[in-house]
């Protein structure tokens, strides 16, 4: 059997209505704004940091991504250069990183000759060979290496007997408050042109000018 819950009704019930109301707890509502702010505090502070954060990595890449294509539309304005010269171009677009630090920028710059043949995967249409790479902080192709679709997409291969100029840019971001975003995330961009003055961008501080022999053949 189930126990027996008493209740209050009539008089009584009137009566513990009118102490209830009565009481200053009741009427007190002093400090409600200052439980409310406590409550809503950590919310609105993730939110602005959040959103700070997220703002602050999105410029980064954003000048990553500036950053590659500037190199690669100084590198494909001269038809011939040498080291000392791409080293002016990186110096001179690395500006763009500002207020960024240029000290942990991997950057490479590659000429790349597109060919009819050379190929030793059948399913690779017009390969891809590297003629010359420049680096700053980071490792260079050696001349003759055949890069796959991942490195140089299919629609790029079109036109044998032509060049592309290939600038890489891998950058270790670190958030400045890493409340939201923590750690380290690396931001990375690949950007690709064809050379403005001439087929192929010589290097003629390189053996045969850093172009293939024969100009229609890969680099070997």
């Amino acid at each position: 059997m189930l126990p027996r819950i008493r209740t209050f009704d009539g008089p009584t019930a009137a009566r513990l209505k009118r102490i209830w109301a009565g009481l200053p707890i009741r009427r007190d509502q002093r400090g409600v704004a200052a439980v409310e702010f406590a409550l809503l505090l950590p919310v609105m502070l993730t939110l602005y940091i959040g959103s700070v954060e997220v703002s602050q990595s999105l410029n980064a890449n954003r000048r990553v991504v500036l950053l590659a294509r500037t190199i690669a539309d100084l590198t494909t304005q001269s038809p011939k250069l040498v080291a000392a010269d791409l080293t002016g171009v990186v110096a001179a677009a690395s500006a763009v990183l500002s207020p960024l630090s240029t000290v942990p920028a991997k950057i490479r710059i590659t000429s790349i000759a597109i060919s009819s043949s050379g190929s030793a995967d059948p399913k690779v249409v017009n390969p891809a060979s590297v003629c010359w790479s420049f680096q700053q902080g980071w490792s260079s192709y050696a001349r003759g290496t055949v890069l796959d679709q991942t490195q140089l997409p299919a629609a790029l291969r079109s036109e044998p007997g032509t060049s592309i100029i290939m600038a890489e840019v891998e950058y270790p971001y670190k958030p400045v408050i890493g409340y939201v975003l923590t750690g380290e995330m690396t931001l990375t961009e690949r950007i690709y042109m064809r050379p403005r003055m001439s087929t192929y961008v010589e290097r003629s501080d390189l053996a045969n000018n850093g172009i293939p022999n024969p100009t229609t053949g890969p680099c070997i």
